[in-house]
């Protein structure tokens, strides 16, 4: 039996998949609507968060401090001794917040909380590497130590097809949305160092969007490093698998692995057309 408990939250869009292979537990994210609240992935998934937008736009809140406390005694129970929980940037959620406030309460485990910095595909691979790591018997430094080196040589980006979920998310604000409706405006957002979204670039038109992307690859990839390059989407086939042609022309050999829809806690804020791409150095 692995030494050390793994634990990240739901933003980190994990296929069920994963969590089972490399035995990771999940926090999830609550989707709040007026009759009813739901537990992301759970008890929702991303497809009918989508659907129902047009009627409702949800709310959103952490996991319960319930749930982390159950997390934790679980942990416990199977006899763990140490725990890395990586959830999604503490710029972007009080996950981390809470997660510290609760650990404290349980002495016997001696727990690191690792702020990803980040979310989607590249918490996800914090997540697995950490798990990946943990398998072959290594101790909590030299994982951390190897986070953080996986963390620095990320690189993302994200695209969203319409801004109407940003502004109700107060993530932008109506003014910014109105101009940028009038100019077919497609924001490209990026996390900064301190793990918050910062807009890059914003491109006239879908296809001016796409062959920015691909451009940015192009310049990570004059490095001459090895990078796998993960997308995800929220029913955004068409622009991800455009955005995946124009770099394969250019990068033939390049690895793209990782497709996965983003979490529904993620849809309420993104809305349809969303797609997110990580450059992960290997």
């Amino acid at each position: 039996m692995r030494k050390i408990a793994i634990v990240t939250d739901t933003a980190s869009d994990l296929s069920a998949i994963d969590i089972e292979k490399y035995n990771i537990k999940m926090l999830h994210y609550q989707i709040v609507y007026k009759n009813h609240t739901y537990k992301d992935q759970l008890e929702i998934n991303s497809k009918q968060v989508l659907d129902q937008l047009e009627k409702e736009i949800p709310s959103t809140s952490l996991p319960s401090l319930e749930e982390i406390h159950q997390v934790f005694n679980e942990i416990l129970e199977e006899g763990y001794k140490e725990v890395i929980v990586i959830p999604i940037s503490s710029g972007l959620s009080g996950c981390f917040n809470a997660v510290n406030m609760v650990k404290d309460e349980y002495e016997g485990l001696q727990t690191i909380v690792f702020d990803s910095r980040t979310l989607s595909a590249p918490q996800g691979v914090l997540a697995v590497e950490a798990a990946r790591l943990a398998d072959e018997g290594k101790g909590l430094e030299e994982i951390v130590k190897h986070l953080e080196e996986v963390r620095s040589n990320q690189h993302t980006m994200f695209i969203v097809d319409t801004l109407k979920y940003l502004v109700h998310g107060g993530r932008i604000g109506h003014v910014s949305a109105a101009v940028g409706k009038l100019l077919n405006l497609k924001p490209i957002i990026t996390i900064g160092d301190d793990g918050k979204y910062e807009t890059v670039a914003k491109m006239r038109g879908r296809m001016k969007a796409i062959h920015y992307f691909a451009e940015e690859v192009g310049k990570i990839l004059e490095s001459g490093e090895n990078y796998k390059i993960y997308f995800s989407h929220a029913d955004g086939e068409e622009i991800k698998a455009a955005i995946i042609k124009e770099i394969k022309e250019k990068y033939p050999n390049i690895s793209i692995e990782g497709d996965s829809w983003i979490s529904p806690v993620a849809c309420v804020h993104c809305g349809p057309g969303y797609v997110g791409m990580l450059v992960q150095k290997i």
